[in-house]
């Protein structure tokens, strides 16, 4: 943000905005809270409470969220990625494309079907990543999350 101009050390800030950080420390987290305290906004990139990394699940946006959520009762007034539906609708229109004829690919019932959902398009799980079979039984009829098709991985897409 700070590449783009954006002051991110603002003593009086329009919104807190929280992402992926891996240099996240409790001056950060602290400073966030206190902000929302005072009726600052807050701004998301996503909600996924897990990042993958080959030494097992780390914490993710969606995780720091959940502990500002507990700590100040606040919920973000806009997410600006998955499952924002416009993160893809924005390139499926410039393309002139039919989102009906479009398939969102992912690991997330929460974000990445929820996007597909959002969008019209269909809503493909694959069941390499986080979500399984037991998650997509667990849904509620209905639910935005509920995948149009299932695979085991983007492989099997391809044959």
């Amino acid at each position: 943000m700070e590449e783009a101009g954006i002051s991110t050390r603002s003593n009086t800030p329009q919104y807190v905005v929280l992402g992926y950080d891996t240099e996240i420390d409790y001056e950060k987290i602290a400073t966030g809270s206190i902000h929302l305290h005072a009726g600052v906004p807050l701004v998301a990139s996503h909600p996924d409470m897990v990042c993958p990394s080959p030494d097992g699940g780390l914490p993710d946006v969606g995780a720091y969220l959940a502990m500002l959520k507990a700590t100040t009762g606040v919920d973000p007034v806009h997410i600006t990625g998955k499952p924002n539906a416009g993160m893809i609708l924005h390139k499926i229109e410039a393309l002139g494309l039919d989102p009906a004829k479009c398939a969102m690919v992912g690991d997330r019932l929460y974000t990445d079907i929820a996007m597909a959902t959002r969008a019209g398009c269909v809503g493909v799980l694959v069941l390499s990543g986080e979500a399984t079979r037991q998650d997509v039984a667990a849904l509620r009829e209905g639910a935005e999350q509920q995948p149009t098709l299932i695979v085991e991985s983007v492989d099997e897409l391809l044959r």
